[in-house]
């Protein structure tokens, strides 16, 4: 398989979630002006200087105090943030790994920006039978559909079982980001949609080795797109029938299409 990765959003999240920059120049700083402050109160107890210096330093030492401590504060505050994108990250790795039993015929881009959206697509597959988009969510425990709403419950650390709570329906959140990038393609390279009819089959990905999707018969019927857990992932792509098989060039010219995707014109978003 051969992968392409392109800007990794999810980790660009964390690191701002983290305010790695802030803190680390901060505490220098803070560092910086304290010893100052302590070497510029000294000073006048042995030379016939002044003392404004120290003063100087001294606020300067506390300023830059008060700034690392509200960035601390912050990233206390963003603990539960930091590990829901960790865990996202985890989960986009483990499809990644998953996936690498595929052979050279297809391609993996990871972390498809759609132009002008903040959304991404985690994973698309390029293969001489199809392009599959992935939506990778790595809960654990018990995931479950009822009355229409997803459900994830799951067991603490402690081995606590933790009510439950609401989630996303991940086939509905993939089947937009599909119905967007098929418009984004025919504006891309119409002459190429039209020449292979192209059709993206999607799944949304559950990669957390421990976790139950539990969907009846009904619910699955309903979905956009199947459910399916990590393991079961290279079987789905590659026992796939498609509509149309594509080319060695073809699947050059899809995956370099991608690599420039245009976001569609007024007249496929009316």
């Amino acid at each position: 398989m051969r992968v392409l990765d392109f800007e990794d959003h999810v980790a660009q999240e964390l690191s701002i979630a983290r305010f790695d920059t802030q803190r680390r120049n901060l505490r220098l700083l803070t560092a910086i002006f304290f010893i100052l402050f302590v070497l510029a109160i000294f000073l006048p107890l042995v030379t016939d200087t002044a003392c404004w210096p120290g003063l100087l330093m001294g606020t300067l030492a506390l300023t830059s105090g008060a700034g690392l401590a509200h960035f601390e504060g912050r990233f206390r505050a963003n603990s539960a943030l930091r590990g829901q994108l960790r865990a996202g990250l985890r989960g986009q790795n483990r499809t990644v790994d998953i996936l690498s039993v595929l052979d050279d015929e297809y391609y993996l881009l990871n972390n498809l920006k759609l132009p002008e959206r903040a959304d991404d697509v985690d994973h698309l597959v390029v293969g001489p039978n199809g392009i599959f988009a992935l939506e990778t969510k790595n809960h654990r425990g018990h995931v479950y559909c009822r009355d229409g709403q997803w459900y994830q419950a799951k067991v603490s650390r402690s081995g606590r079982q933790q009510p439950e709570e609401p989630i996303r329906d991940p086939t509905r959140q993939l089947k937009r980001n599909v119905d967007y990038l098929r418009s984004c393609i025919n504006n891309t390279d119409r002459a190429l949609s039209r020449q292979t009819r192209l059709w993206i089959e999607g799944a949304a990905v559950f990669t957390h080795p421990s976790v139950g999707v539990e969907l009846g018969p009904q619910t699955r019927d309903r979905l956009p797109f199947p459910a399916i857990h990590a393991r079961e992932l290279p079987a789905y792509i590659t026992q796939h029938t498609p509509r149309r098989p594509y080319s060695k060039g073809d699947v050059r010219r899809i995956v370099s299409m991608f690599a420039h995707l245009q976001a569609p014109s007024s007249r496929h978003t009316a």
